[in-house]
């Protein structure tokens, strides 16, 4: 856990256009209201705080004056460091971000002689993101979901931020759906209320890190085993050493028999014993050549085989994913329903929901389910037979290859010796031309041994490694879930305060919502994205809007008052009126929670939220930033 609180302040924010400035206010800590008329550009300046500080903002959400702006430029402190960052303004895409160490004024001040820091939205080997340079600034590890997607200052910000386009029974700020797993909604908020901690993100790490370096050793050795023929058995020391031995022993006793052949004289021999030994030879040739006939015939349906295999197995993938669509096209659309007879074009009569509307059968919800879960599991078996099938095949091939090659070269040697046989007149010229080739042969087989001792050698390393970095996965996943269970008394302990104070500040909502009068417990679950009170979830909208605000500002109280939480003691907040809230409940909630945080004004925190119906008491605090924006006017001077 963290050993101090993480602090992530605004000081100033530069909207600029043309080399101008169109938006420039300096922010204090504690609460800031930016309050004007609706239309006049609130939204506008969040949206580009929120941008200005790493976020993503989809292209469709650029409103045309905003779209205008070339930059924006916020003099930040982060755990005390203060910086200023400085974006481009480019609707639809990524830009990266530029750091300053120093201040706005400091910036200004050095006028052309700035040295800035670029950082892009993904890291190189050169340099980090700017969501790493960020992390690595307010002292947070480079954090990833359980399906190791790595955590960004735009994902964080999803809980910081509380906009307008985000429906209000939501806790986090909405994304594509694409990006917007449940995995990466729980890691936002475990990681923000520090409940991803005691140890378990380093875990991950090593695990993660051993996991790749085991599938990297997997593959390396799939690699040698595929080059190394089936039928020489296993790559073992001992084997090849004693393989080495005999071949060794054997090229001695050929060694002395040639030896031996030379001293003899060259005695003359009948036609007869060549004669024969072009017949055997010619023998081994003829059957040699039916061999290899019958194999080369097998390989070609073996190859058949396997691309049949292939093609059934594309096939499955492609019914797989068909059903998926469908299934898909059926929980959208729901069930196809016609007005006319597909067959006669008569009016069809409407029938109930439990039957088909065209041929009356009876309809069982769980039946559908049922039938599709049935037959997705039996594609899967299918695929997953067939794949076996499919690597059998390959590993007889390859033997197979391996075995018609050797049978070819042995095709080669019968030739060699039926040619000498017939064009040799002495025995023991034939005899010493036989035993060279064998001493070749030898020869180049203990060259093999040799190579295949030092590929040995780099397997066996590689298979200890394999095994020792199975015995380390298995532990460090052992710890991993000790670390979980861990955490689940934690866990209990910030749900139970968070619980408790967004009740307390829901009991002060002034009694629009009588439900909240009495409520018992809040629950929450940032995976599935949404709130309950006591087990309820459906509100009018104005009340579940101060649902939802009265919990990011509960987790805003927590941070003040548990140090072992991440959340930055940062609230943005757009959506004080949001689903037509009056102006008394506004007001109400800005009264409320400006008396809920000056019990804590002796820490640091800051709130930055807009209203278009500021309480006439804090209308002329100094808690306001900027004019009172009135109808007509706007936040961005264009």
């Amino acid at each position: 856990m963290t050993s101090k609180p993480s602090t992530f302040f605004i000081n100033r924010f530069v909207i600029a256009k043309g080399g101008k400035a169109v938006y420039d206010e300096t922010f204090h800590r504690g609460v800031n209201i930016i309050r004007g008329a609706n239309s006049v550009g609130k939204s506008t300046i969040m949206d580009f705080l929120f941008y200005s500080l790493g976020g993503d903002i989809a292209e469709d959400r650029w409103n045309e004056e905003a779209q205008t702006c070339d930059a924006v430029i916020a003099e930040i402190e982060l755990n005390g460091n203060v910086l200023t960052i400085h974006r481009e303004v480019e609707p639809g895409r990524k830009p990266p971000m530029s750091f300053y160490s120093g201040t706005y004024e400091q910036l200004c001040a050095a006028n052309s002689v700035v040295t800035w820091q670029r950082y892009g939205i993904n890291r190189t080997d050169e340099k980090l993101s700017f969501s790493q340079q960020l992390f690595e600034l307010l002292g947070w590890p480079h954090s990833q979901t359980d399906d190791f997607a790595n955590l960004t200052i735009h994902q964080i910000l999803r809980l910081v931020f509380v906009d307008q386009g985000t429906p209000v029974n939501k806790i986090l700020r909405a994304e594509h759906s694409t990006f917007d797993k449940p995995s990466m909604r729980q890691a936002i908020g475990d990681f923000l209320l520090g409940l991803d901690d005691l140890g378990i993100y380093a875990l991950k790490q090593q695990l993660s890190k051993a996991e790749s370096e085991f599938a990297k050793i997997d593959g390396q050795l799939d690699s040698i085993y595929k080059y190394v023929s089936p039928s020489e058995g296993v790559l073992r020391t001992a084997s090849l050493n004693s393989a080495v031995e005999n071949a060794n022993k054997e090229l001695k006793e050929l060694l002395a028999q040639r030896e031996a052949l030379l001293v003899q004289p060259d005695d003359s021999t009948s036609d007869a014993a060549l004669t024969i030994k072009a017949a055997q030879a010619s023998q081994e040739i003829a059957e040699l050549t039916n061999e290899i006939d019958i194999r080369t015939s097998k390989q070609a349906e073996m190859i058949n085989e396997i691309v049949e295999s292939e093609l059934f197995i594309a096939a499955i993938e492609s019914r797989i994913k068909a059903l998926k669509e469908s299934r898909a096209a059926y929980d959208f659309f729901g069930e196809v329903r016609f007005k006319f007879c597909p067959s006669c074009l008569s009016a069809l009569t409407e029938s109930s929901k439990e039957q088909c509307h065209l041929c009356k059968t009876e309809l069982d919800k769980n039946s559908r389910a049922a039938s599709y879960l049935a037959a997705l599991n039996e594609l899967a078996f299918q695929k997953k037979e067939s794949t076996k099938v499919l690597v059998e095949l390959r590993t007889k091939l390859s033997e197979h290859a391996h075995y018609l090659a050797s049978t070819q070269r042995a095709l080669q040697t019968a030739k060699s010796t039926h040619i000498a046989a017939l064009r040799i007149s002495s025995d023991r010229v034939f005899k010493l031309n036989e035993i060279s080739a064998k001493i070749g042969a030898i020869e180049e087989r203990i060259s093999n041994y040799d190579t295949k001792t030092k590929l040995v050698s780099a397997v066996e390393g590689l298979i200890e490694r394999k095994q020792k970095l199975n015995t380390t996965m298995l532990g460090l996943a052992e710890q991993i879930n000790a670390s979980k269970a861990q955490t689940s008394s934690r866990r209990e302990s910030i749900e139970s305060n968070l619980s408790e104070k967004t009740i307390e500040l829901l009991k002060k909502d002034g009694g629009f919502e009588p439900a909240f009068n009495v409520a018992q417990t809040v629950m929450f679950d940032f995976g599935k994205d949404f709130m309950l009170v006591d087990g309820r979830s459906k509100f009018s909208a104005s009340s579940e809007t101060i649902l939802k605000n009265s919990f990011h500002l509960a987790i805003l109280l927590e941070s003040l008052e548990d140090d072992s939480m991440r959340y930055p003691r940062l609230f943005l907040l757009d959506n004080t009126e949001d689903k037509g809230m009056g102006p008394d409940r506004s007001q109400n909630f800005q009264r409320v929670l400006v008396e809920a945080l000056e019990v804590h004004d002796d820490k640091p925190y800051q709130v930055i939220m807009t209203t278009s119906m500021v309480d006439p008491s804090l209308d002329k605090s100094n808690l306001c930033v900027g004019p009172h924006y009135k109808k007509g006017m706007h936040t961005l001077n264009i």
